[in-house]
């Protein structure tokens, strides 16, 4: 099995045939990589490194550049992986060699959760934000099962010649869904790989991404039409306007002048990519901030991007709650906390702050005096 998706081709007028990154003939097989989890791999791209690449191929020097820094890497299949790079690192950040891949190769780079999409400008540009609006529909399906089984992250990992009609037909099946205009895929073989722990989600939106593909749901969610990506995609938000939001408008705008930023009852309303949404919700500050009303205690909060995990831990420190996790059962549901959560409540109830920070990853919590405990949504749990 082969650890690093790519895009080694050779080309017939009929199809593509793949070719694994880290396939050597005659080699024995590598050892299997434990690709970081997003946290970890966000952390360690700050790390410095030195390399020397002359007249490296692109596939090579990617399925190298994957292994010894245990991120895993995807190559979109336009791509020509035998171009050559010709660059030299040296005491440079791990992320600043991935943006120099991509700038040097005229590409776009994605940093889609544990993985490096390399693609062309405008495919990398948008997967994202069409996963999260994707996303987003799943949370709020009719159907709970299926809106878990979306939402569930999961490694995948597939047998070389595989058919990227059959994985999409695959997923489909793991979520207990529908496909229609699955002939809008058309026939390739695509090698062995093995994904980081991904959602349903993502990982549908990666597969039909390289075809410009999304999906769209019917309405009771157990139904998936298979659609072109739109040319444009954006998602919108609403952000405190603070003292001045006709400033603040202002200063975001040149922070990021793609986005279309407008002032409407006090608050900022943002319409960009999720990117955007990340630096200008970095300018904000996170604070937990508590007020006495009518004898409760009321919470803001605002968290972007963060592991649930550590949430909830930070949560629990300032709160002075014993935090429980029934692990086994969290497992066992295939949710991790090292998923990324977005949120934000304002002067809501201890209970309300957790809803809005569990239900998103379809967990539950049940508070017992002091003590937190943290669950899988629709079961009973009565041991930490």
């Amino acid at each position: 099995m082969n650890h690093f998706r790519s895009n080694a081709c050779c080309w017939t007028p009929a199809v593509w045939v793949w070719v694994a990154l880290t396939t050597v003939r005659g080699a024995a097989a590598e050892e299997p990589v434990r690709w970081r989890t997003a946290p970890e791999a966000r952390q360690h791209r700050g790390e410095r490194m030195s390399l020397t690449w002359s007249g490296m191929p692109l596939r090579r020097a990617l399925a190298s550049l994957a292994r010894s820094q245990r991120i895993a890497v995807l190559l979109d299949r336009r791509i020509d992986p035998d171009r050559t790079l010709e660059l030299t690192f040296d005491g440079e950040a791990v992320d600043e060699v991935f943006q120099q891949i991509a700038r040097d190769q005229h590409l776009g780079l994605s940093w889609f959760g544990p993985l490096a999409y390399f693609a062309p400008p405008a495919a990398a540009r948008r997967l994202r934000t069409v996963t999260t609006l994707r996303e987003n529909e799943a949370r709020q399906l009719p159907s709970k099962k299926i809106s878990q089984a979306m939402l569930r992250q999961r490694a995948w990992n597939w047998d070389d010649l595989a058919v990227p009609r059959e994985l999409v037909e695959t997923l489909a099946g793991e979520a207990g869904v529908k496909l229609e205009s699955l002939a809008q895929i058309p026939h390739d073989l695509w090698p062995a790989a093995d994904l980081p722990p991904l959602t349903l989600v993502e990982r549908l939106s990666l597969v039909l991404g390289e075809f410009d593909l999304t999906f769209r749901f019917d309405d009771d969610g157990r139904t998936l039409t298979l659609v072109a990506v739109p040319d444009l995609v954006a998602i919108e938000k609403g952000y405190p306007g603070g003292k001045n939001p006709r400033e603040k408008a202002e200063r975001w705008s040149k922070l990021a002048p793609d986005c279309r930023i407008e002032v409407a009852g006090g608050k900022i309303v943002v319409r960009g990519l999720v990117e955007d949404h990340e630096k200008l919700g970095g300018q904000e500050t996170r604070t937990v901030s508590a007020t006495a009303r009518s004898g409760d205690l009321r919470y803001t909060l605002t968290i972007q991007e963060k592991p649930l995990g550590s949430v909830l831990k930070q949560l629990a420190e300032k709160l002075k709650l014993e935090l429980q996790i029934d692990r086994e059962a969290i497992g066992e549901a295939g949710i991790t906390l090292d998923r990324l959560v977005s949120f934000k409540v304002d002067e809501a109830t201890i209970d309300e702050l957790f809803t809005a920070a569990l239900k998103p990853a379809g967990l539950s919590f049940r508070r017992d005096g002091t003590a937190l405990k943290v669950f899988p949504a629709g079961i009973n749990s009565s041991t930490p």
